[in-house]
Order: structure tokens, then sequence, then C-alpha cells
């Protein structure tokens, strides 16, 4: 009998022991909860408005002869699709200007940039560069101190005598520290004035980049 007290003395020993083991078990459980998210991002596009494309046009200082002349059209394989608004709009504008002489001025008024886009765009810089066709040589080019961005002038050595000439002026309205909004447009021109050193029967080529950021990073 004693042996028999003595092993039933130590089931409640066990039991315990279980319940503990089922305890520290039971302590170890866990469960998560989850956030899950999406970030779209907008777009930046801007493009020489559509809408404006029949309206292209010039104005010279020609008074009583029709001597020089110019053409301002869109190029057609330039054309982009925003894909967040679906509207579109040209990213390259052709100019040219035929016959032209010294003292000639043309200025092309109806320079007009859309914002397809979804982000704020502020206009930064203007790069500006050209070329002496007939020569095969680069132009320089130099934005006068007092009017960066507005007002500067290619330069050439006509005589090979390695002094650069003034051949040609150039100012641009109304496309530097501008913020333009989504859906919104922004008119400008570019004016060019031919001087005494530019040479004749001689074709000028050049290129214009206008580059605008997302409004806040106008540094």
């Amino acid at each position: 009998m004693k042996a028999r007290s003595k092993l039933m003395g130590g089931v409640p020993l066990l039991f315990i022991i279980l319940l503990s083991m089922f305890g520290y078990a039971y302590a170890h459980w866990s469960d998560t909860i989850t956030i899950t998210g999406i970030a779209e991002m907008g777009s930046l596009t801007i493009v020489w408005d559509e809408n404006e494309k029949a309206y292209l046009g010039y104005e010279d200082n020609e008074v009583d002869k029709d001597v020089a002349w110019g053409e301002i059209y869109y190029d057609e394989n330039s054309y982009v699709v925003d894909p967040h608004t679906g509207k579109g709009g040209y990213k390259t504008l052709i100019i040219e200007i035929h016959n032209a002489y010294p003292c000639y001025e043309i200025h092309f008024t109806t320079l007009v940039v859309n914002n397809t886009g979804t982000i704020p765009a502020h206009f930064i810089g203007i790069t500006i560069t050209g070329r002496d066709e007939t020569d095969g040589e680069d132009l320089v080019f130099e934005w006068l101190p007092d009017y960066e961005y507005e007002i500067g002038v290619f330069k050439d050595d006509v005589d090979d005598d390695g002094v650069l000439e003034e051949i040609i002026n150039v100012k641009i309205v109304n496309f530097v520290c501008h913020q333009l909004d989504p859906c919104h447009t922004t008119k400008g021109e570019i004016d060019f004035h031919f001087k005494q050193d530019a040479e004749e029967c001689h074709t000028y080529t050049f290129t214009v980049t206008i580059e605008a950021v997302q409004w806040n990073a106008k540094d």
C-alpha cells in the first residue's frame, strides 16, 4: 500500500509539469497584421501646344519689299502623349529663315508651351548651339552678361584670323524663371537679328533646348 501511495503521489506533480509546459507554448503564440500600399508617380511633360499648330507665324522688319521670309512648324515625328492625362503635343519646333541679310530682323511670336503632365513645371534654363553648315564649323554662342537666358549672340571666325565676330543676335522671351501648372499654357517668342558680319550664301543651323524641372526643384 505504501508503494501505491507513492505512485499516486507522483501524479499531481506530473500534471503540474505538463500544465507548465502547455503554458510556455501558449505564451509564444503570435499573430500579424499587414499594411499594403501603392505610390503612383505623376508625370512631367512639357510640349509645344498642338492647339497652336494652325496659328504658327512670324513678323519681320521688312516694309517696302518682301525679300526674306521665315517658316515655323512642328516636327510631326516628335508628337508625344502624356500617359496620365492622355493629352498630346510636340517636342520639337522647327524654324527656317530664308534669304536673310544684314540688319534683317525676324520675330517668331507664337511659341506656346503646354504642360500636359500632372506635375507643375519650372523653367530653369536654355541651351543654344549653332553651326555654319557651309564651312562645316560650329558657331560660338554667348549670353550677354546682363541678360542671361534672354539675349545672346552667335559668333564666328569669319575672316579665319582667330577673331570671333558677332553674326546673329538672339532674344528669347518668357521661358526662364516661369512656373507652369498642369493643363496650363504659356506664350513666348524668339527673335533673330542678322548682323553685318553674317556671311553671304552661308547656311546657319541652330538648336534651342528649353529645360524644365518639377516645380519644387528650382535649383
